[in-house]
Order: C-alpha cells, then sequence, then structure tokens
C-alpha cells in the first residue's frame, strides 16, 4: 500500500464480509488466550506495522514493504498494553511483549496517516515502534496474504480512548 497508497482516490470499497470478519476476531481471541496470563482482562484491536527499506543504486533505487500483523490487548485497569505477532492466516504465533505507560519514554499519533508511535528502551538503546489500527476493512486496501481480515468499527472507539490514557 505505502504512503501515497492512502491518498488514492481510485481505492475501491470492500464489501464486507461480517460473518468472516467476526470469525477472525474469535480466533485472535482464542490465540490471545493461550499466549497471555490474565487475557480475559483485555480488550483486542488487531495491528500491523509497516517497515519501508530502500536500496540505491547508480541509476536505480528500490523500494520495499514489509508488513507484520499483530494482536494488539489493551488492560484498562493497569493500562497495559500487550503485542502479539500473528501471520495474517493465524498459522504463525510469535512471543507476547508487554508494555505499561512507565516502560515507554513517549508515544504519538499521527492522524494524516492514522500511525501510532511508541518508543522503548533506554537512554543508549532507543528502539521504537509504528504501528497501524485500522477501523474497516477499507482502511488497509485488503489483501488477503497481507493483512488479516477484520472490521474494527465498533472496537476502535475504545482502542483510541484506551491510547489517550495510556499516552498521559
Amino acid at each position: 500500500m505505502g504512503l501515497f497508497g492512502l491518498f488514492s482516490k481510485n481505492k475501491k470499497s470492500i464489501e464486507l464480509d461480517l460473518n468472516r470478519s467476526n470469525t477472525n476476531k474469535a480466533m485472535m481471541r482464542e490465540i490471545f488466550d493461550k499466549k497471555v496470563e490474565n487475557s480475559a482482562d483485555y480488550k483486542l484491536v488487531y495491528a500491523y506495522s509497516e517497515d519501508i527499506n530502500s536500496t540505491n543504486f547508480v541509476v536505480l533505487r528500490t523500494v520495499s514493504y514489509k508488513y507484520r500483523s499483530f494482536i494488539i490487548g489493551y488492560n484498562e485497569q493497569d493500562l497495559s498494553l500487550a503485542f502479539l505477532e500473528i501471520s495474517p492466516d493465524f498459522n504463525h504465533v510469535g512471543e507476547v511483549m508487554i508494555y505499561k505507560p512507565q516502560d515507554v519514554k513517549k508515544t504519538n499519533f499521527i492522524k494524516m496517516v492514522g500511525s501510532y508511535y511508541l518508543q522503548y528502551g533506554n537512554s543508549f538503546k532507543k528502539e521504537f515502534f509504528n504501528f497501524f489500527v485500522p477501523e474497516t476493512i477499507d482502511d488497509i486496501g485488503y489483501d488477503e496474504e497481507t493483512f488479516v481480515y477484520i472490521d474494527q468499527r465498533t472496537e476502535h472507539s475504545d482502542w483510541v480512548s484506551f491510547w489517550n490514557k495510556f499516552c498521559k
């Protein structure tokens, strides 16, 4: 998709298959419950990150995009945030990473591109992470091999509310 794909006026609207979306939400919950302690305390959203790599040659410049999918669990009681990397088909699951506000150096939301920013680590080694939490299928220009098919209209406002509390 890339940055310029967000501004494309020729984007086709994707017809929502609510049953498929709900099945994927149930699958996300099942996976999250197996990997995270006290998982019932967390609400879930789907997110993805976009890593952009470019290579310059004498005459040619190449740009490649790598997408990673995540289940994000967020707990409003203790303001914890749990990231669990998954493959879009749910066949591969990574290890959970949990963050609390005191573990995070800086957070941000860039409205123009819908990007969330999380910086952690110490003063010697700063690590950061950009990710996107799509509200609808249309927000990601759905591609079955790259993204999970999910519509989050009902979950998105709760996520935004949580993020605003997490950032304070």
